[in-house]
């Protein structure tokens, strides 16, 4: 009833009606009613039998029977893996999707979140779909965001918390929005902490990738003792993390941009043709990634048209007198103008000056304290305290298209004696760009708990806020002006003395005087900043009344929580201060630039919102000790919340578990899930961004500005879940799982691509010559080239995903001590988006018999590939499979283990080539690789309780399989860790 009548109301509203109202009344008030019912006369709870929390339920039970598909990562799994953050454990998740947010990420600029952070994502649904829970409560997000569908995008940090000190970690992959509420769609990650730990143990762990100037220190201790006679107990871990700074110069793969010529790739894609003498031609454009904005600049004169400077080595050099002689008149060794726009071959490699991953300084903090009041009530609390510093490198910028400004007659480096227009320059003699993200984080927690008349119940108070600092050294626009329009060499500086000549596309030796460079540079800071506060009221009862088949479970509880998101930057960024070319006057484009080159202006933020939760769920027994039947169970649930911006919603949970036997379980369950837009997309306003597109009504490629707002009209993202699995075990140490998913989401908020949106345009121009062509696309200047494309957040179609995954666990003891194998696999096997109105006609336009409509939306004649629609399997960082398995053997002191890891590979849409007149898209390879590990625990004659454990990851250092990317391979789905050893010493006290 739940299901048809949630089928029948309008998305936008989310309004209850009295049928839903009854529903979730009927799930508290009976259980109230059945509690009064069935009330024991002895309130004193049996304390034998210890009832543990299972994810998934709010039931607590004394086992954990399987009903639900759960991957749990115990911490011997942990320690076994060698991971030492949270980011490389995540990686031992086959069900986890690409990871937009991760410190070799190539964009990082100062929009993105580029500090130490790591996202989650399961299922590949996108950020922001999975909920993160510690001990069973939420986690702040982290104050950063990411462009997602063009959309920001907020994520927990998987960094934040201390791997060490964690017991386990659970991986619920279903929806259980009936569970825990919004986010929950893709499924849902719980860290468990220890919170009874007794003893102390310190961890010491050393680690160096081979080749690299990498090396990570990690240390870790953790203490755990009682007090007050055993009623109180005090449960503390703290680790300290330290990452060096790798150079994109330093990986062979990574140190150029230009990819052209790089033999990783297949010949077919590289060699597009052979010259007079039979050699080979690499020109394929697609993996041409040199940028256009160079230290030898673009400019424009009346007498000269466009020019550039370049080596007078190359052809083309201008000195004609009816030009007015500029090599000339530019007086520089070794450099000549050249008219026309830069050459591609002549763009500047932008890896030479990149880091590839950062570096990143992290302390965590953990501590649990228990009290016990009386013999049926605890008195709990928790604090966590995170820090961490990441330093990244990056290239100087150069300025956006609407940053051009025009530099006087009697400028002093000006040569020309006329006006010159500044279009495209980078300050490279600068220095790069110093990037240092701060990041703080921490959550207190305090709460009551304990037994009442066979009720467990619990309530807690939490409050948690996480804080980023983003600061880097730019240069101020319009003190850059000043300085390059100077009459005075000593406050003057030089934009026409060339850069390298022998090597054009890499550095600039011809540096102007530093005193002049102090003058125009400034620290950009971007501060961002979450908020979660939490009161939460639960109970539970496994046996709340009886059926035939066994006894009923209940919980029930609500919850009350408030969020907060605020972005704030410098004046320089945020609109505060205004771009003015102080020679040439104002444009209408002018309000589409900062002050601080080569970024767009960001106003700053902010939002906060109230939601209020409340959730029953039964535990419900159907039959028992039937033949193949020996118990079949249901779990019923549903949550109510309601938001203070987006309205309120009913979300309902049936699940079935049908165990026939001792060796065969059958499982289904039929999940509603639902996910409020996030406080960024809601509360953005103007957000301009660049981005390189081709544009076929000019047949031109250049950065594109995209001015993007939220609202508070977009309507949540609602989705629709159906799982069903088997679980078999023909012997007590052998279990195979198999579980089926599907999952359909609608109105998923994105944005209709800027390159689609050019496309558009196209199209509407040649079917209406003398018309505006797509109203949201603005263009002007000579060239009619793109000024702006307004570019709102939408809510977009329908998507579909599905998926098998995988598992095997294996145990077995002999003589030659004691095997565990296990294996993890994760099957994509449907992923497809359908395509909004705009794309559709693009689509069909494209496909059309018109060959004149067909031409008019190529570049350069050749199909602009339209992404994001479609069946996207295996694109883009969407692997069909994902492999994890490991096998470890123990024996006396001894330890040894495997693992094994294996990504399918995929298509890179970004690549194109042609065979036989066949256009062809890339394939990035399949990736696998094997880590392994020795460990031997001390003698007590030596040192008592300490192990020694030796490992190298990436046992046969392969490098990440070649891509269409800037450091030449998929950061999102692969790493760059070549060979790398470590040594762990670990001593218990």
């Amino acid at each position: 009833m739940v299901v048809s009548d949630m089928k029948q109301q309008p998305r936008f509203k989310y309004k209850l009606n009295r049928l839903s109202l009854c529903i979730l009344t009927a799930l508290t008030t009976q259980a109230t009613f059945l509690q009064h019912a069935n009330a024991e006369e002895s309130s004193v709870k049996d304390k034998e039998i210890e009832r543990i929390s299972v994810i998934g339920s709010h039931i607590k039970v004394n086992h954990d029977n399987g009903e639900l598909p759960v991957t749990t990562i115990s911490a011997e799994d942990i320690e076994n893996s060698g991971a030492v953050s949270g980011a490389e454990l995540l990686a031992e998740i086959p069900q986890q999707g690409e990871v937009s947010f991760n410190s070799s990420r190539s964009v990082g600029g100062v929009n993105d979140a580029r500090g130490d952070v790591s996202s989650f994502n399961l299922r590949g649904l996108g950020t922001g779909n999975t909920l993160v829970l510690l001990n069973g409560r939420r986690l702040v997000l982290h104050p950063g965001t990411q462009s997602e569908n063009f959309v920001p995008v907020t994520t927990a940090n998987a960094n934040t918390l201390p791997v060490r000190g964690l017991k386990r970690v659970e991986v619920l992959r279903d929806g259980a929005a009936a569970i825990y509420g919004s986010d929950a769609v893709a499924g849902v990650v719980n860290y468990a902490l220890k919170d009874n730990y007794e003893g102390s143990e310190f961890n010491l762990n050393y680690g160096n990738e081979q080749g690299t100037e990498r090396d990570v220190i990690n240390l870790t201790g953790a203490t755990g003792f009682f007090l007050n006679e055993e009623k109180t107990h005090v449960s503390m871990s703290a680790g300290y993390y330290n990452r060096n700074i790798i150079m994109a110069s330093e990986k062979p793969y990574a140190k150029s941009s230009d990819l052209r010529e790089n033999n990783r790739f297949p010949d077919e894609v590289i060699v597009t043709g052979t010259d007079d003498d039979g050699n080979p031609i690499y020109s394929n454009s697609d993996l041409h990634n040199l940028n256009s904005s160079t230290p030898w600049g673009e400019f424009r004169t009346k007498t000269l048209g466009t020019f550039h400077l370049q080596p007078d080595t190359l052809s083309g050099c201008e000195n004609s007198d009816s030009r007015g002689n500029p090599t000339t008149a530019l007086d520089v060794e070794g450099v000549c103008v050249d008219r026309g726009s830069q050459p591609s071959s002549d763009g500047y490699d932008r890896n030479s000056e990149r880091s590839l991953s950062s570096g990143v300084e992290r302390a965590n903090f953990y501590g649990m304290l228990t009290h016990e009041l009386t013999d049926d009530t605890e008195l709990y609390g928790e604090a966590l305290y995170y820090f961490a510093k990441a330093d990244r490198i990056r290239e100087q910028t150069s300025n956006l298209t609407s940053q051009r400004f025009t530099i006087s007659a009697d400028a002093y480096y000006n040569p020309f004696g006329e006006e010159v227009s500044l279009r495209k320059y980078r300050p490279v003699d600068t220095g790069p760009r110093n990037i240092e993200v701060t990041d703080t984080s921490y959550r207190l927690l305090t709460g009551l708990r304990g037994y009442y008349s066979n009720w467990d119940w619990d309530s807690g108070l939490l409050y948690s806020k996480a804080n980023t600092q983003d600061k880097a050294n730019r240069i101020h626009t319009q003190r850059f002006q000043e300085a390059i329009n100077s009459t005075d060499q000593a406050t003057a500086y030089d934009v026409f003395n060339g850069a390298d000549i022998n090597n054009n596309n890499v550095g600039d030796p011809t540096r102007n005087d530093q005193s002049v460079i102090d003058n125009f540079m400034i620290d950009v800071v971007r501060e961002s900043e979450t908020e979660l506060a939490l009161f939460d009221f639960k109970v539970s009862r496994e046996d709340i009344f009886e059926l035939p088949a066994g006894e009923v479970g209940f919980a029930a509880g609500i919850e009350y929580r408030y969020e907060s998101f605020f972005d704030v930057r410098s004046d320089e960024l945020n609109t505060t201060e205004q771009f003015l070319d102080t020679v040439g006057g104002s444009k209408d484009v002018d309000q589409f630039a900062s002050v601080v080159l080569g970024s767009s202006p960001t106003p700053d933020a902010a939002g906060s919102r109230n939601v209020f939760s409340a959730y029953g769920e039964f535990a419900i027994p159907l039959l028992n000790d039937l033949p193949l039947v020996e118990s079949l169970n249901m779990q019923l649930a549903a949550r109510y919340e309601r938001f203070s911006d987006v309205g309120d919603i009913l979300k309902p949970k049936v699940a079935l578990s049908w165990v026939m036997n001792d060796y065969v379980q059958l499982r289904a369950a039929y999940s509603e899930g639902f996910k409020a837009p996030g406080l960024p997309q809601v509360v953005a306003v103007d957000i301009s961004r660049v981005n390189s597109r081709n544009d076929p009504l000019v047949d031109s490629r250049y950065g594109v500005l995209e001015i993007r707002s939220g609202s508070d009209s977009l309507r949540p993202e609602e989705s629709e879940s159906r799982s069903w699995g088997v679980v078999i075990q023909p012997t007590d140490n052998l279990t195979f799982t198999a579980d089926w998913w599907y999952l359909d989401q609608t109105d998923t908020v994105g944005l209709i691509h800027s390159q689609t949106q050019l496309l558009y345009d196209a199209m509407l121009h040649y079917e209406n010559p003398t018309g505006n062509g797509n109203p949201l696309v603005t263009r002007g200047g000579e060239d009619n080239e793109v000024i702006a494309v307004k570019n709102d957040y939408i809510n977009l179609q329908d998507r579909e995903s599905s998926g098998v995954d995988l598992g095997v666990t294996y145990d077995l003891e002999t003589s030659f001590g004691k095997f565990k194998f296990k294996t993890n696999a994760a099957k994509l096997t449907k992923f497809y988006q359908l395509a909004d109105d705009v794309t559709a006609q693009v689509i069909a336009a494209q496909q059309s018999s018109d060959q004149g409509l067909v031409d008019a939306l190529k570049y350069k004649g050749k199909e602009v590939t339209i992404t994001g629609s479609g069946d996207l399997i295996g694109q883009n960082g969407r692997p069909e499979w994902r492999v994890v398995s490991s096998l470890d053997w123990r024996k006396d002191a001894w330890g040894a283990g495997l693992r094994y890891k294996y990504i399918s590979g995929f298509e890179d849409t970004s690549l194109d080539y042609t065979v036989d007149e066949e256009n062809l898209k890339y394939q990035v390879k399949s990736f696998s690789k094997v880590d392994a590990y020795v460990n031997y625990r001390l003698p007590g004659s030596l040192i008592e309780n300490a192990k020694i454990t030796f490992g190298v990851r990436n046992l046969a250092g392969k490098k990440p399989p070649i891509a269409d990317e800037t450091f030449g391979y998929n950061s999102s789905v692969h790493s760059s860790l070549g060979r790398y050893f470590y040594m762990n010493i670990n001593k218990k006290f």
